[in-house]
């Protein structure tokens, strides 16, 4: 909802449209800083109580935001919006890989990708009903009657035990934040007016050493908050490769097209929500049949055919003009939108596999990292690309530049593992069947 609201937010708090990028890049930053940290506190204390306490937080947060006086309060209020939503998000998909048969999972993600499409479709018309007639504050305050039901459910989840009791890698927590914060800035803040003019060469150089002394900490570090090693198991890192070139294509256009709507065409925010459900819809309606495929004929095909499908579409958006009408924009939203929907259950059904049942937290807050470091890439390419004022040339460039991660989540798709050996399921599906048992 706040991606066809954000015009309405900058205009009436009186922001630059690099303020709009940190609105979206400060909660994807926390989400891809905290996610690991999150899954790992699922493995500690158990998953349950750490969705329940997510979606608390992430109330009070929405509740905060929707009374911000500026922008800077709306970009603290999401932050902290990121903090909750990055400790509910990473156990809400570990529970799946140890609640449900390894056989069913494929479906099980399908179904849940069905509630993501949903919630992407329903969320940018209504976003624009409200902002049209409530104003942009209602689009936070609706929250409440989303997650308080969800709160009901998530204590209707059964118990589990919690795996172990690793103590917490807080340096490397930190040096995370500081490398993503400080690599997103450089990326947005040259288009601040007034900004130092060394500003951008220093954060720069912050974030990379930040990143490089982490990589260090986490080859050395004996339960490191992102466990590197995951990416060492068969299938693992081409599935978070994968994610991340994926969500980089998806969300640069979930951002850019109500901009370029807003601004080159002059659609109203309902006007943009309506086009936009779109991409969002088959998104929803593909997500059991990608996950029913993944189960029966492997990962690999039904990710591969859903990338190429979104590439096309991509393609598609290279062309686009000041005399687009909304038909011109639905092709490549729908193509786009039914390649999301064929890879998005297969993908993560591969990176969760490839873990064990105890490491389901991590494996689970480490692909979800990935898949937000393509978000913050791609919200950080928009405001270099596009900058404060935006013609339809850098609307051009932005997704010519798209092509590229489009294609890279072909190639990454590629190197999916193929479908498991029967024996070998077999035999795997037992192992999880007496841990399950000695969980519950």
């Amino acid at each position: 909802m706040i991606v066809v609201a954000l015009p309405e937010i900058l205009g009436h708090l009186d922001a630059s449209l690099t303020w709009g990028s940190w609105v979206i890049v400060s909660y994807l930053v926390a989400m891809a800083a905290m996610q690991p940290l999150g899954g790992s506190l699922g493995d500690r204390f158990g998953r349950r109580r750490l969705v329940v306490l997510g979606l608390g937080g992430f109330l009070l947060s929405s509740l905060a935001a929707a009374v911000a006086p500026s922008i800077e309060a709306v970009i603290a209020a999401r932050t902290a919006q990121a903090v909750f939503g990055a400790i509910t998000l990473p156990n809400g998909t570990a529970l799946v890989r140890t609640l449900i048969p390894r056989e069913r999972q494929g479906r099980a993600l399908g179904l849940i990708g069905t509630g993501i499409g949903a919630a992407a479709a329903f969320g940018p018309p209504l976003g624009g009903l409200i902002t049209d007639a409530f104003g942009w504050r209602w689009i936070f305050l609706a929250n409440v009657f989303v997650i308080v039901p969800a709160m009901v459910l998530a204590v209707r989840i059964p118990r589990q035990e919690a795996e172990g009791r690793s103590r917490f890698d807080l340096l490397g927590g930190a040096l995370l934040l500081v490398s993503l914060v400080s690599l997103a800035l450089a990326a947005t803040v040259w288009r601040v007016p007034d900004a130092p003019a060394l500003s951008t060469p220093a954060l720069a150089v912050i974030g990379i050493v930040a990143g490089a002394w982490f990589w260090r900490h986490a080859r050395r570090a004996t339960s490191p908050v992102l466990d590197l090693a995951l990416f060492s198991r068969r299938g693992y890192l081409p599935a978070g490769l994968t994610v991340m070139f994926s969500n980089m294509t998806m969300y640069t256009i979930f951002l850019a097209v109500p901009l370029f709507a807003a601004q080159i065409l002059g659609w109203p925010p309902h006007q943009v929500g309506l086009v936009l459900a779109a991409m969002s819809v088959p998104m929803m309606l593909l997500g059991p049949v990608a996950g029913w495929a993944s189960d029966r004929y492997g990962n690999r095909l039904p990710a591969l055919a859903g990338c190429v499908i979104a590439l096309g579409g991509v393609v598609l958006f290279t062309f686009v003009s000041a005399g687009w009408s909304q038909g011109d924009l639905l092709l490549p939203l729908i193509a786009v939108g039914v390649g999301m929907g064929l890879s998005s259950a297969p993908v993560q059904t591969a990176a969760l596999q490839a873990a064990r049942h105890e490491e389901a937290g991590r494996a689970a807050g480490l692909y979800s990292t990935m898949r937000y470091l393509g978000s913050i890439s791609c919200s950080a390419g928009i405001a270099a690309v596009l900058g404060a004022t935006a013609a339809v040339p850098e609307f051009r460039s932005l997704f010519l530049l798209l092509v590229g991660a489009a294609a890279a989540a072909v190639l990454a798709a590629t190197r999916l593992p193929a479908k498991r050996a029967s024996g070998q399921a077999a035999a795997v599906s037992g192992t999880e069947a007496l841990a399950q048992g000695r969980t519950r």
